[in-house]
Parts: C-alpha cells; sequence; structure tokens
C-alpha cells in the first residue's frame, strides 16, 4: 500500500498524524499550509486530503471541515513514516541513573519503570514482574525463632523471595534445620511445585512438612503472577480528552482491577519479540480496541520474562512512546541479567 502514496501525500499524513497527536483537533488543509509552510495551493492539499480519506488513512470527525487520522492512517506512520525513533541521550542517562538507585531490588525496578514510562508518555504505564514460564526452586533458609516456630525463606528461579512460618510438634535446633534444608536443596533445585509435591510422600517428619510448604508456596505463586501488574499513570491519563467520559474512565479502572488487564493482553503477545504496535481495532480484545497498545517483553532469557508497556489512546505520541518502552525494557533486561548471571550492565 505504500506505493500508492506520493512523497507529497506521505508527507501530508505524517504532518496530519503529528499535528492531531499534538493538539487533538480535526486537521484542514489552510491550518496545514499555513503552519508548515506547505509550497502549494489549498485545492492541491484538498485532493491529496481526500485521496488518503478514500485509502482509509483519514476521516472526517463528524461535520468538521479538517480530517483525522484512521487505525490505519496511524498504523501507516508507524510503519513508513516513524523511522527508528531513539531516546535522546540526555534522557537515556537520566534513566540509568534512575535504576542504579535501586539496583539488585526487582520490586523495586518493576515500580520504578511504571513511573518512568507514565512520565515519559503522559499514558498508563504497564509493568508486570518477571516470572518464569516454568518457576522452579533456586534456594531456601529455615531459621529458628522459637523452640517450635521456624521461619522458611523461598528464593525462586525468577528472582521473588516468600516467607512462611512453620510450626513443628517438637522443638527442633538451628544445626538440625540447617541439616535439612542443606540435604533437601540439593534434591529440590531447579524443581517446579508439581515435582516437589511428588517428593513428599517421600520423606517424613521435618522433611516432610518443609516440603509440603515450599510446594504451596510455589503453587501461590504461579497463581499469583497470571494476575500481579503494576500500573502507574492512570490520573495523567484520564486528563486527556479520549478519556474524560465517566464511562470511558469506568471501563480503565476495571482493566486495570484485578489482572484484568494481563488476561487480555497475554494472548496477543508474542513470547520473543520487539516492540509490538496495537492500534485500536487491531487489538484482539473488545476491551481494548478504543486504546493504543505498545508493548514488549524483557528478561533475562526464554525462561524469566516480564511484560511492559503503555495503554493510551489511539492519538499518542509514538515516537516517543516506542522509544521510551524499547529502552526501559532494555535497562530492566539489563538488571535482571545481572541479578540472575552476574553479567556486568550495559
Amino acid at each position: 500500500m505504500s506505493a500508492e502514496l506520493s512523497a507529497r501525500q506521505r508527507r501530508i499524513l505524517k504532518l496530519i498524524v503529528q499535528d492531531y497527536v499534538r493538539t487533538g483537533r480535526a486537521v484542514g488543509s489552510k491550518s496545514l499550509i499555513d503552519r508548515y509552510k506547505l509550497d502549494v495551493s489549498p485545492a492541491t492539499v484538498r485532493n491529496d486530503m481526500g485521496v488518503l480519506e478514500e485509502l482509509a488513512f483519514l476521516q472526517h470527525p463528524h461535520t468538521s471541515a479538517g480530517r483525522v487520522p484512521t487505525d490505519s492512517g496511524y498504523r501507516y506512520y508507524v510503519e513508513h513514516l516513524l523511522g527508528n525513533p531513539r531516546v535522546p541521550v540526555s534522557e537515556q542517562i537520566r534513566i540509568r541513573h534512575q535504576f542504579r538507585q535501586v539496583e539488585m531490588q526487582l520490586a523495586s525496578s518493576v515500580k520504578l519503570a511504571a513511573a518512568v514510562l507514565a512520565e515519559a508518555t503522559g499514558n498508563i504505564a504497564l509493568v508486570s514482574p518477571p516470572r518464569s514460564v516454568r518457576e522452579t526452586v533456586r534456594h531456601f533458609e529455615l531459621i529458628s525463632l522459637r523452640d517450635r516456630l521456624v521461619l522458611l525463606i523461598l528464593v525462586t528461579q525468577s528472582g521473588s523471595v516468600h516467607e512462611a512460618f512453620l510450626n513443628v510438634d517438637t522443638p527442633v535446633s538451628q544445626d538440625a534445620l540447617s541439616e535439612s534444608s542443606n540435604r533437601l536443596i540439593q534434591e529440590i533445585r531447579d524443581l517446579s511445585y508439581p515435582d516437589i509435591e511428588q517428593q513428599v510422600s517421600l520423606h517424613e517428619g521435618l522433611d516432610a512438612i518443609v516440603l509440603e510448604q515450599i510446594s504451596t508456596l510455589m503453587r501461590r505463586t504461579e497463581q499469583e503472577s497470571t494476575a500481579e501488574l503494576h500500573s502507574d499513570g492512570l490520573e495523567r491519563a484520564l486528563r486527556q480528552p479520549e478519556f474524560s467520559q465517566a464511562d470511558v474512565a469506568q471501563q480503565l479502572l476495571e482493566l486495570l482491577r484485578g489482572g484484568a488487564l494481563l488476561s487480555v493482553l497475554m494472548p496477543q503477545t508474542r513470547q520473543r519479540d520487539d516492540v509490538q504496535i496495537f492500534i485500536g481495532s487491531e487489538n484482539i480484545s473488545d476491551d481494548l480496541r478504543s486504546y493504543g497498545v505498545i508493548i514488549t517483553r524483557y528478561g533475562a532469557s526464554n525462561d524469566v520474562t516480564g511484560l511492559l508497556g503503555i495503554l493510551g489512546p489511539t492519538r499518542m505520541p509514538y515516537d516517543r512512546s516506542i522509544s521510551t518502552v524499547r529502552y526501559v525494557s532494555g535497562v530492566l533486561s539489563d538488571l535482571l541479567r545481572h541479578v540472575h548471571t552476574g553479567e556486568p550492565e550495559h
């Protein structure tokens, strides 16, 4: 379809998209000529705008004399007119500095990523914590608190930390607890919770209690990972005209509540890919067809990944949004690799 547009028509479409994103108002031929000093007549611009409308790249909003981009117009802009936008170097330095303040703290890094994206794009930022596709045991410790009360600290392969209290029938010394944990970790390291459940029947006493609790924690971790999604920027996004109506704002709140948004995003997000862009009707879910979604995955490997992106109106600054999502994804991936493998951050 790119061959159907002349160089002038491509420029006009690009200017209309940029102008509409900036102002939120329909763009007319006269304002286009005046603002960008186009060396053509208003009739020529109107004719080119008519061609773009016939190709479904532009549309008339109600009775306005101006035009606004359609979902197809935004798609053409993103694929053919946008180029390869990059975050300015000064902004890269600022973002890297912010992440260094929370180095080795994955939970804080996820929240910071959401805040950075929301501030940079003016839209709703979405970040899920990194999770293993198949969550497994990395390490655990048993700590004696009182004679019959034991603290279990579990670290999973994704780096998440979980705690639980164990009540035992008879007093257990710290030496006995350490011996038990050293023995069991050799058996269950890198196992998922179904495998650990099978190990429970092969043990008795303290070992069986510990394995059963670890299995329970692992199962709960996987269940929580399907719903956990950090968001930021809702208040700022609601100031935009597209979200000003009460029913639209309520829909956004419902999507962000209880993991609903993650469940509709997952089916359309490929496992390993560059930034993906879904514009309005391109979204699989009916709940998202009024919005633009820019999403990608980050992670230390194919096994430990999270989602990162933004949700906003289709009228969004795609250059800044795409480049920021891509850059913050890279920063988080570097941090995660550093935590998991000890590789230096770039």
